[in-house]
């Protein structure tokens, strides 16, 4: 088993934040924790603006978004790529909907893994990173505090600002390596406690095919070839997504699974591929890896979990 290093890039939108300087070996920030437990009951609805940087691309959408605790509703307006377009997520699945394919894609929910990882950042860690905790600007015309995030190096690869009286992330902003905005999430108006309807937190579309991730596999598998080489779907790590993917010009066959711990990517190459290889695809500061070979194709399994978990999960696949 290989430890690879990776930059933290997918990260991205989906974080939370006091206190002045929290530093590697202090416990999590009060603010961050109070804003994870805030994620779970807050009931809001609100228009939020995305835009991500790819390469010299400029990728930007506005969104509705209604929560009421573990429920969220997201709809998109009626012009842009995503118009249309509906995600319905509760406790147990997320599910979308594709008016131009009329599709419903379901998969696991969207969990906050990366906060997982840092509320679990004790005292004494070495890759634990560091918090500053000051008054930020006016977010949808809410005062916040501002959290910046930044590694064991000093570099910045967050920063969140937070409503200190609800815990409501009003903005977070992800960087790349070279310090420059990769990721934006931004709250332009919110309002706390209104009034749902029945339904809206439903998504049922007459006529709409259902497809889940097992389907997609299933799909990918037969048209490249692939071997059926994976986790059972009584698993528990579910699995959120299956993709091909061009490694070293080279099709792979990915699988993403997920659990309230984590996410685990297995990438199955027909072709001998060194581990390391591989790290340009990591979500997470630090990832194990675990690889093996079988009938000339090459599988490696990528993972913040810890080496023995990795392990274990390579034993349930060889099973």
């Amino acid at each position: 088993m290989k430890r690879v290093s990776f930059a933290i890039l997918g990260v991205a939108l989906a974080t939370f934040p006091l206190a002045p300087v929290a530093h590697a070996q202090d416990d999590v920030p009060a603010i961050m924790k109070q804003a994870f437990g805030a994620a779970k009951k807050l009931r809001y609805s609100g228009t939020r603006r995305i835009q991500m940087q790819f390469g010299p691309d400029l990728v930007q959408h506005t969104e509705n978004v209604m929560k009421d605790g573990m429920r969220t509703r997201i709809s998109f307006p009626d012009e842009g790529s995503f118009r249309g377009q509906i995600i319905v997520e509760n406790e147990r699945v997320r599910r979308h909907f594709f008016p131009d394919r009329n599709q419903i894609e379901e998969m696991p929910p969207r969990r906050e893994e990366h906060m997982m990882r840092f509320m679990k950042m004790g005292k004494g860690s070495r890759n634990a990173p560091e918090f500053k905790v000051e008054n930020g600007e006016e977010i949808a015309g809410i005062d916040t505090k501002r959290v910046e995030i930044s590694d064991a190096n000093g570099a910045v690869f967050m920063r969140m600002w937070i409503d200190p009286k609800s815990g409501l992330v009003l903005k977070r902003v992800m960087y790349n390596r070279e310090g420059k905005p990769q990721a934006t999430a931004e709250f332009t108006k919110v309002e706390f406690n209104p009034r749902f309807r029945r339904g809206d937190f439903e998504l049922n579309v007459r006529g709409a095919k259902v497809i889940t991730p097992r389907d997609k596999l299933a799909e990918l598998v037969s048209k490249g070839g692939f071997q059926n080489v994976g986790l059972s779907p009584k698993d528990p790590l579910q699995l959120e997504s299956a993709r091909i993917q061009r490694i070293e010009n080279v099709p792979a066959l990915v699988q993403v699974y997920v659990n309230k711990n984590g996410r685990v990517s297995l990438f199955q190459v027909k072709a001998a591929i060194d581990p390391n290889r591989l790290q340009r695809f990591g979500r997470g500061e630090r990832l194990q890896s675990y690889s093996w070979q079988r009938g000339g194709t090459s599988y490696v399994l990528l993972s913040e979990l810890p080496e023995a978990e990795l392990r274990a999960i390579y034993q349930r696949i060889r099973d």
